[in-house]
């Protein structure tokens, strides 16, 4: 028989008995060790029993950082007389809306600020201790840095499944490993099926999607429960080129081209729009360019998560699959609701402003008053500071957090060129009814200068705001560079 996924590709019987037999000399060697490691893990109480290894170095802790300390000076001015109308682009994509009644498995998983998500971490036979330990070190890095606002994660290992052990969590994680028909081969079906049905969360990596998926062509059917993907086995081991959709923008609160770990991991395809693709191969190292990376698929109450590459290991992305994770146990994490003053959003626009200066992109996000604030939710801010600052609202007004979703399919072009004081009056109003209407950003608003696309719009009431800042006063226009 032979085995697809993580660590080579395929392997033959007899390799994988040769290495279970040397392993199974070890394991006691191990033991003390293994239990030692696991007393220093937030919540990890149950001992790993692993079945293979890696041939690849072990994953980094990282984050990104959102406040840069380096700070540029605005284009900003005072006289010209540009006038012209503006107009804002039109309605939603369809396909950017996900919707499910599910609820998640084991407890409560209501908004607010104390949100725990419990999460189980499989650790036995065919899973690979290096993707366990690189779920781990993700997890301890979304809880110190609180890559997520108001959720924080608890979790722990088990080397065996069953329904009474999987009671007590709210997710799954099937890591990568020794490949999806060994996952298939040592693991009751019914029990995950039970689990994702009854409204568990599953996330799979690797092995763990392969096992997941409905079928695979040439090789096996899977557990099914994400049961409109399909996977083709691949064979390739580095690093690759993944590229966000849409979709995925508003799921992992990232967007545009990653470089991440790759092991054999699925290319994989849909079969119906319940599914949702949320990242695609975006070259040809896998030999399915365009394929999807990570999907999000519905198994009766449940969600399930399946992921090609490798996030967890390095470069890791603890906010991708802290993100990943809150979507598949539908946790909300909405700061609906939270008022914050137009003086903190004028100082998060400065720094805003100076990130992108920085780094010629925007942050994931920005953090008012120990709130992390989405740039669909912080354009929205920007646009409400800069109406009320013009009609003589003081800086001590607050300002409600209104859920948005980031914009389906940022677009534009435009020259560079002043934009007027009252035109970028019209266009927060603009934009900000815009927001009322469709629930989301726009993806572009119509300027004098041409369309300006959703990422610059944050930029130049970042701009707006920061000239606020250190003049008390709004400018009398804009300078916009393309």
């Amino acid at each position: 028989m032979n085995f697809i996924g993580y660590g080579g590709g395929i392997i033959n019987r007899k390799v994988i008995l040769t290495v279970l037999l040397v392993l199974s000399l070890t394991l006691s060697l191990n033991a003390v060790s293994a239990a030692m490691v696991n007393q220093n893990l937030t919540d990890d109480t149950t001992q790993e029993n692993q079945s293979n290894s890696s041939t690849y170095s072990s994953p980094t802790n990282s984050s990104q950082t959102t406040t840069p300390s380096t700070t540029q000076s605005d284009n900003t001015g005072n006289s010209t007389s540009n006038t012209s109308s503006t107009r804002y682009e039109g309605t939603p994509d369809t396909e950017d809306t996900i919707s499910s009644t599910a609820s998640a498995a084991g407890s409560a998983l209501a908004a607010g600020s104390s949100t725990v998500i419990k999460v189980l971490i499989y650790s036995g036979t065919g899973a690979s201790t290096n993707c366990v330990n690189g779920v781990k070190t993700a997890l301890a890095s979304a809880n110190s840095n609180n890559l997520v606002s108001g959720v924080t994660f608890s979790y722990a290992t088990s080397s065996s499944l069953t329904s009474s052990i999987l009671s007590g969590y709210d997710l799954l994680v099937m890591p990568g490993g020794s490949g999806g028909s060994v996952y298939l081969n040592t693991i009751s079906k019914s029990v995950i099926q039970n689990f994702v049905k009854n409204g568990g969360g599953y996330l799979g990596i690797c092995a763990g999607a392969y096992s997941a998926a409905a079928h695979t062509d040439g090789y096996y059917d899977g557990w099914g429960i994400a049961p409109h993907v399909y996977a083709k086995a691949v064979s390739y081991e580095g690093k690759l080129n993944m590229t966000i959709t849409s979709t995925g923008a508003q799921v992992l609160n990232r967007s545009g081209t990653v470089t991440i770990s790759h092991y054999n991991g699925a290319a994989m395809y849909l079969t119906s729009s319940a599914a949702k693709i949320f990242a695609t191969y975006a070259d040809s190292k896998t030999g399915y360019k365009g394929y999807a990376d990570i999907v999000g698929d519905f198994y009766g109450n449940g969600r399930t998560v399946l992921i090609g590459s490798h996030p967890e290991l390095s470069p890791q992305f603890p906010d991708m699959i802290a993100n990943l994770i809150v979507w598949a146990t539908s946790t909300s994490t909405s700061n609906t609701g939270t008022k914050v003053t137009i003086s903190q959003v004028v100082s998060a626009a400065s720094t805003v402003k100076d990130y992108y200066d920085k780094n010629k992109k925007l942050p994931n996000y920005v953090t008012i008053n120990s709130k992390q604030i989405s740039m669909a939710k912080f354009l929205y801010l920007l646009t409400t500071a800069t109406k009320e600052l013009n009609g003589g609202s003081s800086t001590s007004t607050s300002i409600t957090v209104k859920s948005v979703s980031a914009a389906s399919s940022p677009s534009g072009t435009y020259k560079s060129g002043s934009i007027t004081k009252s035109e970028y009056l019209t266009l927060a109003q603009n934009i900000i009814s815009f927001i009322n209407s469709n629930g989301r950003a726009p993806n572009y608003v119509t300027t004098s200068l041409g369309k300006v696309n959703y990422t610059k719009m944050i930029y130049m009431f970042s701009k707006i705001l920061k000239y606020y800042k250190s003049n008390s006063k709004l400018p009398n226009y804009v300078q916009m560079t393309a």
